[in-house]
């Protein structure tokens, strides 16, 4: 239907007045879709919310066109439809779950279907599908066999599962599916369910079709919203793709670096509003930008600088040169001379040459030193003296040793020490010390001087003097006498010359810098003159484009706003309005359904609470202000996560089946009679499945069946070594009656006699099994009177009274023998040798069942 041809005629109901009253509040594209979203009864379409979308734009002025006009929503009479009835028929080609048996075939009944068996017999698998294709909330993963988890490609889960939809049967092949249409509908409890029906905030699995509405309509919100958002992302350019066309630092630049919602467009459009003859302009400044940029001042300056600094060097070297005093330099060798000779003098007094054993060079005179040194580190202060021993060898001083080593010590007086040291001292002073490699500059730039066409004055004696400066300085630094000359003088007269021309250059360095300063402020105000001609220029020719990213950025700013709008205002009354529905429509309900669960199951009274978001109804229980879990015991807190999920379930009606999975684990044995009861009950009304371990519970739920004439259908399941979940039908747990058993009998004495030997002494023991059944069941139920009754854990006192005391020896008589001779020829039983060739015939069955049926009839006809 076309977004203005929109007719509606809804149905009166509570949930859906209180939905009409708040559509006819909100905008008219909220209208609109409540209003199909009423008349379809299911979630919103894509073609809805693209058609509510339009009139979304239209009316918040963001679209093409007018916005259609949306009526206010009216109610009339209506009837909801009605949901189609789900029944399980059967399980069969089982694959790849756990080890279950494939040749299996679970068959359901319409009314209830019962499983039991022990512990890994295979139950858990047959649950595990159930869960999984009604994908209720503790489904869990299947794995496949234990020996197949090993194969490279190990089955996947399937199965073939019939069923029938109001009526019509029909069959899928499930494959794993986690909620597989139309089993979704099912209703699951098992162990896992217990913490989440008692603690945990729960939304109701079913939720009715008028309070669905609420959810469509909040999901239709959502799904516009999503287009706002959408298109927002689409409206949303990411980086500025304008931004790289223009230079920083010009007028347009912010304005364009910040485009965006807030942007002033008659700003925008005063920028890119040029002067007449705008491209004239930029080529003529272009043109003065180039002429200053070409300008040699720079060249020039920096030659100049240069030029400055090499002067500087030679003039520092000059006056080094002109500092030297050679006349210094030579008292300095003289005195360094005289200094040694005296030492050495001294060492020729002091010592002969046959008293030292070699001669008394510069290696000798270290070696004394070393010794007297050794000495000192001793602290011997007055070494040597007369008893003393060698300081090398431990031998004591002779006289003759201990007038050499008084002599050493003279030798080695301080003053004569001294006397060398600060000769060296005084030489290396009056030394001539240069840098060689600021000579060799200072030369290089002298010669490129004295080369050039028009040489200064001072150049070549600059040369002959640094010429000079190199031989005095390598001859003192080797202490060579320094050759006569006439340095000092000449080294003065250049450095004169040299200074005279430094002047000159560094005054001329200092007026081409100010120049240049001023050609860079010329420059610099024609540049930023160009550079803003050239952005208006660049904003004139993208004008529109940046008109369309400012309308591109206001537009997605408006949805923004707008669906801020929505979730603060429409989506919050929504809400508000559907917890007001789901009070009257679903918890009061649940409530009430609830109370009669708990009192059913004497469950613990705790406290309901209600809550909706989001258009959904959620409940939770709570002990004063604890958490159930934290106070009930496990079977209290069972029974209590039993009527909760009994609460819901029933709010279906008779929709769909509930499945039991060891529904009594933790409960006491009064408590189990109870829940037997309630899913019996349920069984009347719904297609109930029951899977325990719990022989007492099954045979509870079979006996309550009994007693109101109904028959039940009951699996064994049996662990069948490698494989599991081995299914045998029809095999109640020790309940079949005297009358049920008789039957079977009468059925295997009419296949006897025409069947071949030894079929027929397989029939044979096949009867004596059952008429050994026979004797358990007659003496429990007609002889007893049901008094005691195995698995069952009460005694009937009240049934007492029945037992006719006055035949029970005729009875036993009879009974007793039989069920002896029954124990020795059934299968189950293994027998003496002297049985094994005695062979029961069937003249001998045919009378031991005659005399069975004759003491069953004498006991009842009394």
């Amino acid at each position: 239907m076309a977004a203005d041809e929109v007719s509606v005629n809804l149905g009166d109901a509570t949930p859906r007045r209180l939905l009409v009253d708040w559509a006819n509040g909100q905008d008219a594209w909220v209208r609109q879709l409540t209003a199909e979203t009423i008349l379809s009864r299911q979630a919103p379409s894509d073609a809805l919310l693209d058609a509510a979308y339009a009139t979304f734009l239209a009316e918040k002025g963001l679209g093409d066109g007018d916005a259609p006009d949306i009526p206010k929503l009216e109610l009339s009479a209506a009837d909801a439809a009605e949901e189609d009835t789900l029944e399980l028929v059967s399980l069969a080609n089982i694959e790849g779950v756990n080890a279950l048996a494939a040749d299996q075939e679970l068959g359901f009944d319409s009314e209830l279907t019962v499983l039991f068996g022990q512990n890994g017999s295979g139950k858990t698998g047959y649950a595990r599908i159930l869960k999984r294709i009604s994908a209720v909330r503790t489904a869990e993963d299947i794995l496949p066999n234990a020996h197949a988890v090993h194969l490279d490609t190990p089955p996947s889960p399937a199965a073939d599962i019939t069923y029938r939809l109001s009526g019509a049967e029909s069959s899928v092949r499930w494959s794993d599916e986690a909620g597989l249409a139309p089993f979704t509908r099912i209703s699951v409890f098992d162990a896992s369910a217990v913490s989440l029906h008692v603690d945990s905030d729960l939304g109701y699995v079913y939720t009715p079709a008028e309070l669905a509405l609420f959810a469509h309509v909040a999901t239709g919100m959502q799904g516009v919203q999503q287009r706002i958002a959408a298109e927002v992302s689409a409206l949303a350019p990411g980086s500025n793709p304008l931004l790289a066309r223009f230079t920083r630092g010009t007028k347009v630049y912010p304005v364009i670096e910040t485009l965006g919602a807030t942007t002033d467009l008659a700003e925008l459009d005063a920028l890119a509003t040029l002067p007449e003859g705008a491209e004239t302009d930029r080529e003529r400044l272009e043109g003065e930008v180039a002429a200053l940029r070409s300008n040699s001042i720079d060249a020039i300056l920096s030659s100049s600088q240069d030029t400055e600094r090499q002067l500087t060097r030679l003039r520092s070297i000059l006056t080094s040169a002109q500092n030297f005093d050679a006349a210094a330099y030579e008292t300095a060798r003289s005195k360094l001379d005289q200094a040694e000779q005296r030492r050495a003098e001294a060492r020729e007094q002091l010592f002969s040459q046959d008293e030292l054993p070699g001669p008394a060079d510069e290696a000798w005179q270290e070696f004394v030193v070393a010794g007297d040194s050794y000495r000192q580190h001793l602290g011997r202060e007055h070494y040597p003296t007369n008893g003393d021993s060698c300081l090398y060898c431990m031998q004591e001083l002779s006289p003759t040793a201990l007038n050499l080593l008084t002599r050493y010590r003279t030798f080695l007086d301080e003053t004569l020490i001294r006397q060398v040291t600060d000769a060296k001292a005084g030489l290396a002073s009056a030394k001539f010390s240069m840098n060689e490699a600021e000579l060799a500059r200072a030369i290089e730039f002298a010669s490129e001087q004295q080369d050039r066409e028009s040489p200064p004055a001072w150049a070549s004696q600059a040369c002959d003097v640094l010429a000079t400066t190199r031989v005095i300085a390598q001859d003192t630094a080797d202490g060579k006498p320094a050759a006569q000359n006439t340095l000092r003088e000449d080294a003065r007269a250049v450095a004169s010359a040299v200074s005279v021309e430094l002047e000159s250059v560094s005054a001329a360095v200092r007026q081409m810098a100010d120049d240049k300063a001023n050609a860079a402020t010329a420059l610099a105000e024609k540049q930023k003159a160009v550079s803003e001609l050239v952005a208006r220029i660049e904003l004139n020719r993208n004008l529109a484009a940046a008109r369309e990213y400012v309308r591109r950025a206001r537009r997605a700013q408006q949805l923004e706003k707008l669906s801020r709008v929505i979730s603060n205002g429409a989506s919050k009354q929504l809400t508000v309005q559907s917890k007001l529905a789901s009070e009257d429509l679903v918890n009061k309900n649940f409530e009430t359904l609830f109370a009669e669960e708990c009192a059913r199951l004497r469950a613990p009274q705790v406290a309901l609470r209600f809550q909706g978001r989001s258009g959904q109804a959620q409940r939770k229980k709570a002990v004063a202000s604890y958490k159930p879990s934290a106070v009930l015991s496990e079977g209290e807190q069972k029974v209590l996560a039993l009527a909760d999920f009994l609460a819901e379930s029933r709010m279906r009606g008779t929709k769909a089946p509930l499945i039991f999975d060891d529904p009594v684990t933790s409960l006491d044995y009064r408590r189990l009679d109870e829940v037997a009861a309630r899913i019996q009950n349920l069984a009347e009304t719904h297609q109930v499945v029951v899977l325990t371990h719990n022989i007492m519970f099954a045979s509870a739920l079979i006996a309550t069946r009994q007693n109101k004439k109904l028959r039940t259908r009951i699996y064994e399941v049996r662990d069948g070594g490698e494989t599991k979940g081995i299914l045998a039908p029809d095999v109640e747990p020790r309940l079949d009656t005297p009358a049920d058993l008789a039957k079977r009998i009468n059925a295997k004495l009419q296949e006897m006699p025409g069947a071949e030997p030894v079929v027929q002494d397989a029939l044979i023991k096949e009867t004596y099994d059952l008429i050994r059944a026979w004797c358990e069941a007659f003496v429990e139920q007609e002889l007893l009177q049901n008094v005691t009754q195995r698995y069952r854990k009460n005694i009937m006192m009240t049934r007492l009274s029945k037992i006719d005391s006055s035949r029970l020896d005729d009875a036993i008589a009879v009974i007793e023998p039989l069920f002896d001779r029954a124990c020795e020829r059934m299968t189950g039983h293994s027998h003496a040798a002297e049985y094994m060739s005695t062979k029961p015939t069937v003249g001998d069955v045919q009378e031991d069942w005659e005399k069975a049926k004759a003491a069953r009839a004498a006991y009842i006809a009394a």
